[in-house]
């Protein structure tokens, strides 16, 4: 891939993305994963509401993507806001950088600033475990944890959102979207992981919460989007910039 290799990020929402990005897309997410068919991914993109567009600064060519859904879900009789993040691929030149994270947050913070009586909380089910560590790095009020039980009321959301989204594939005892031996498998080369990932101890908890990773199974995650975790991503930005 040409390009300065610095990374750009727009969401763009789904109706305004054109066929040659969309192709793009498939492109990546067909390098990425097995099991996977272009009907599949066409369907579980049109379910959503944006995709976050990944470009290199120079080149312009496709770089990787996220795909997003915002929307309310009723537990307990309290309404919250859900934002699901979907697939999430981007091309390894890119790892590190912070252009998705920042663009992810402009998108949470917009949607608090229209709803700022209704909480809001980011859904992920992730069978790898760098998409696992974007959450759990990111925003420390998240569940499951890996040093703390899970309180009960954030537990019976987890379990309300799984039954809504993922019907039979919901696994409650488990915390697990397991959707059969078909489901989209993160290819092995993609991320692996060595001795010093297992060595850490989120990841150690994520393989043990979730051990048909390798199968395509997806833990079910959730974090509260407030101004505390806002600001501690702004403040752990700064301090990388400085």
């Amino acid at each position: 891939m040409s390009g300065n290799g610095v990374l750009r990020v727009n969401a763009v929402p789904v109706p305004a993305l054109d066929g040659p990005t969309v192709d793009g897309m498939w492109r990546l997410y067909a390098e990425h994963y097995d099991h996977v068919t272009r009907d599949a991914f066409d369907r579980d993109l049109a379910e959503k509401s944006l995709v976050f567009v990944g470009r290199d600064g120079g080149s312009g060519e496709l770089a990787g993507f996220s795909t997003a859904l915002f929307y309310r879900h009723v537990y307990g009789g309290t309404t919250v806001g859900i934002y699901f993040s979907g697939d999430t691929i981007f091309c390894r030149r890119y790892w590190g950088q912070t252009a998705l994270h920042r663009a992810v947050l402009r998108e949470l913070v917009t949607w608090k600033l229209r709803h700022p009586l209704v909480p809001l909380y980011w859904h992920l089910i992730c069978s790898g475990y760098r998409t696992y560590l974007t959450l759990v790095r990111n925003f420390p009020t998240h569940w499951p944890h890996h040093a703390r039980p899970t309180p009960a009321w954030e537990r019976g959301l987890l379990d309300s959102i799984g039954r809504a989204r993922y019907g039979a594939a919901w696994c409650a005892d488990r915390g697990v979207i397991s959707l059969g031996r078909e489901q989209p498998v993160l290819k092995r080369a993609v991320a692996p992981f060595t001795p010093q990932v297992l060595a850490l101890p989120e990841v150690a908890f994520f393989v043990n919460a979730n051990p048909g990773f390798a199968d395509g199974d997806e833990l079910a995650m959730i974090a509260r989007v407030d101004a505390w975790a806002v600001g501690g991503m702004v403040a752990k930005w700064l301090r990388k910039a400085a």
